[in-house]
């Protein structure tokens, strides 16, 4: 199989994938919508997965929804965790670290896991704080924490 030459590769990213996003063509802003593509391209694979499982026998009935529609509602907290922390990851990350590549996906999908976390955990709470659930913050930090957990 032959690979795509980096040109073609780039003028394709550029016109029709996540280089056309203001400030893109900056390498630290393009590692955060390269992380935010990855992670939104993930979440569809988990729902594509999720629906074809069940409907295929490997999951039991409603599991394949129930994964399909945790993968639908986890995209607005999982995207811009992933956009933030590739931008931070390719900030901070010294560019002489051995195999930088692996190094910086392997931070950015931890520092995404993260980032996901304390997100649903401070919407959890808010929801507790301001008497929309029944559940106290310290149960709500729990779930937040057992929902991110399953899902890794």
């Amino acid at each position: 199989m032959r690979s795509l030459p980096p040109d073609s590769l780039h003028r394709a990213c550029t016109r029709y994938g996540p280089g056309r996003l203001p400030g893109a063509d900056r390498p630290d802003i393009g590692a955060g919508c390269a992380a935010a593509s990855a992670a939104l391209a993930a979440t569809f694979l988990v729902a594509v997965a999720a629906i074809g499982g069940e409907t295929v026998g490997l999951l039991s009935s409603n599991d394949g929804f129930a994964w399909f529609a945790l993968a639908g509602i986890a995209v607005p907290v999982v995207v811009p965790s992933a956009l933030v922390v590739g931008v931070a990851v390719w900030r901070l990350l010294p560019s002489d670290v051995p195999f930088f590549g692996p190094v910086a996906g392997l931070l950015g999908t931890l520092g995404t896991y993260i980032g996901a976390l304390i997100a649903v955990t401070l919407i959890q709470t808010a929801f507790t704080v301001l008497g929309l659930s029944s559940a106290d913050p310290v149960s709500a930090a729990a779930f937040s924490f057992g929902v991110v957990a399953e899902s890794a």
